[in-house]
């Protein structure tokens, strides 16, 4: 029996289910095809052994994301990955996306695994992003690196 992950911000999370999928975003690229299109949430953990310094503790997470659309979702983040994989000035001297995002300079330089929750039953993603973001600040007192804004209010 494999052992899932558990985050520690995420400790009373689904403990009995765990996460539905995880892969190397990077380099996984047949587990990012035939991923099925649904809605939930995801976090993105750097793969390098990164990790950052937050106002209390330390945590690997790059990002939390949701969509109603996971597939397609990941897939636009792969391919914002992939600009700076061809080519690491990727924005900065050619004017075509200046300041790509934080959070893809971080998953190019620090590795990206995606572990994926799908929304059961009634489940909003939205929703379901606001409370992981909360158990996170709770624990960090800040964001994930690589989000730039807090999520939705938990009402």
């Amino acid at each position: 029996m494999v052992k899932k992950k558990v985050f520690p911000f995420l400790k009373d999370f689904r403990k009995a289910r765990g996460y539905n999928y995880s892969f190397d975003l990077l380099n996984d690229q047949d587990a990012l095809n035939g991923l099925e299109d649904f809605a939930g949430v995801y976090i993105i953990e750097a793969t390098n052994g990164s990790k950052f310094t937050c106002p209390v503790g330390i945590s690997s997470i790059i990002y939390i994301g949701k969509s109603d659309h996971i597939k397609r979702r990941l897939k636009e983040h792969h391919s914002k990955i992939m600009l700076l994989e061809d080519n690491k000035d990727y924005g900065i001297y050619d004017n075509k996306e200046g300041w790509l995002s934080s959070k893809y300079q971080f998953m190019h330089y620090c590795g990206a695994k995606v572990y994926i929750y799908k929304c059961l039953k009634m489940q909003d993603a939205k929703q379901l992003e606001a409370e992981l973001m909360w158990q996170y600040y709770i624990k960090y007192r800040c964001l994930p690196i690589g989000n730039g804004a807090k999520s939705y209010s938990l009402s």
